[in-house]
């Protein structure tokens, strides 16, 4: 599998086209992942081999958040892309995630749950 960045539910311009800009210098692949494409499974969307195409359609609502899934990214390209997202200023992306075995079989809303409850967890330890 190549490295990919899938981009979900980005409604920022700005921020957005800082991201990409940032992608691009990193050398990194993106893919922008649309509101219908939410039920299909993460590997699917991250082109990993073998992964089929769901037949259903998303149709609910959009996501509160936006969120990035790096996908085949090496250890270097990551660092290098949370690198200047922080250097850069860039609006926080607080949802991130990392394909991985446990999650190529999970849709976008299952990944979205999960890390939603994961960050709300951890605001919960902090404020103690």
């Amino acid at each position: 599998m190549r490295e990919v960045v899938l981009l979900v539910n980005f409604q920022d311009k700005k921020q957005l086209r800082e991201i990409q800009m940032m992608l691009l210098t990193v050398k990194l692949r993106m893919r922008m992942v649309s509101r219908e494409e939410y039920l299909q499974t993460l590997g699917y969307l991250a082109g990993v081999k073998g992964m089929e195409a769901g037949q259903e359609t998303y149709e609910g609502e959009e996501l509160g958040r936006e969120m990035m899934v790096f996908a085949g990214v090496t250890e270097e390209h990551l660092n290098q892309m949370l690198f200047l997202m922080k250097k850069g200023g860039v609006k926080p992306v607080d949802y991130k995630a990392v394909l991985t075995d446990t999650n190529k079989d999970w849709n976008i809303l299952q990944l979205y749950k999960e890390i939603s409850q994961e960050h709300e967890a951890m605001n919960q330890v902090r404020e103690k």
